[in-house]
């Protein structure tokens, strides 16, 4: 009789937990879907926000839309960005903290034409260089690699049009995006990672607010769970993650999307990853890139590293 009443108890509370509305979460993007962001629109198609108890909502990014700024308002409850824009959002106040970084090698980079190669930083002397302006990146290695007075910098726009024209020029990159773009096109790109002077800020990682993270422990636990694998089933099998992506940005094609994701999986998957999980942040590298943002006098106050990010929910691998 007890194991029938048991049995009884254990269907009616799974009846009640699948008619509770879930709590209602929003994340908002750096940039316009992408690829590089396969993984949590794999935890999105496969359900796994709403089955570790979240209903969660991802909108687009955009030039003209700061993360940071949405998540500091209170527009939404979670923003990607990068660990350098979190170090200046702290530096001004704001209280950010990291809880997943899913790329452990930052994949910016340079682009230059194979027939003009650059093989060392230093080789960026007597060039021009496309670069975003005020990029803590530049001003980084500008600095190791006495650079300055040495390039021509040219504002980066997104456009390779000039690079195409000049096989001298080099231009900013993203490594796993355009190389493939540039090969259409009839080119044969090169690239030099920026991670490998010493500069490797966590990208694409997510962040939420102090006190977001106080009152809601459970739906960020929900949301770094069900990302991990997400994007462990992304780069698993990219191929079957295609429509997910069309479908949010119907600009990018198989060809795209299964050749990023290839190319991601190197700076995805290994480092502290391979012991930690994908996900984890490293107190080396934030302890690092604070350091060098300081030395470059880009922050004007001093930062609590305890406070800027945490990997409490982020599970290791089994």
């Amino acid at each position: 009789m007890k194991r029938v009443l048991m049995a009884i108890w254990v269907i009616l509370g799974l009846a009640l937990g699948q008619g509770r509305e879930l709590p209602k979460v929003s994340m908002v993007l750096n940039w316009f879907p992408q690829p590089s962001q396969g993984g949590f629109y794999a935890a999105l198609a496969d359900g796994l926000y709403k089955q570790k108890g979240i209903d969660l909502t991802i909108q687009p990014g955009g030039p003209n839309i700061s993360s940071i700024s949405l998540l500091a308002a209170g527009r939404v409850q979670l923003a990607m960005t990068d660990a350098a824009a979190v170090m200046f959002a702290r530096d001004q106040g704001i209280p950010v903290v990291a809880i997943f970084a899913p790329f452990q090698t930052n994949p910016q980079g340079f682009m230059f034409h194979t027939e003009n190669p650059v093989r060392r930083f230093e080789d960026l002397a007597g060039r021009t260089v496309a670069v975003s302006p005020g990029a803590a990146y530049w001003r980084f290695i500008e600095k190791k690699y006495n650079l300055s007075g040495k390039v021509q910098v040219v504002n980066y726009n997104g456009q390779l049009a000039d690079w195409l024209r000049d096989k001298s020029r080099v231009t900013q990159c993203f490594v796993i995006s355009e190389p493939f773009s540039a090969r259409q096109q009839g080119a044969n790109p090169g690239t030099l990672l920026i991670a490998d002077s010493g500069f490797n800020p966590y990208m694409n990682l997510i962040v939420t607010t102090e006190q977001f993270l106080r009152d809601n422990p459970a739906a960020v636990k929900a949301f770094v769970e069900a990302s991990q694998l997400g994007w462990y089933r992304y780069m698993g099998n990219p191929q079957r993650y295609v429509p997910a992506i069309q479908e949010v940005n119907q600009s990018q094609t198989p060809e795209w999307i299964v050749w990023q994701a290839e190319q991601q999986k190197p700076l995805v998957q290994r480092g502290d990853a391979v012991q930690n999980g994908i996900g984890y942040m490293s107190p080396e590298r934030w302890k690092t890139l604070y350091n060098q943002l300081k030395d470059l006098e880009l922050l004007k106050s001093e930062i609590d590293l305890s406070k800027v990010f945490t990997n409490q929910f982020v599970p290791k691998p089994r």
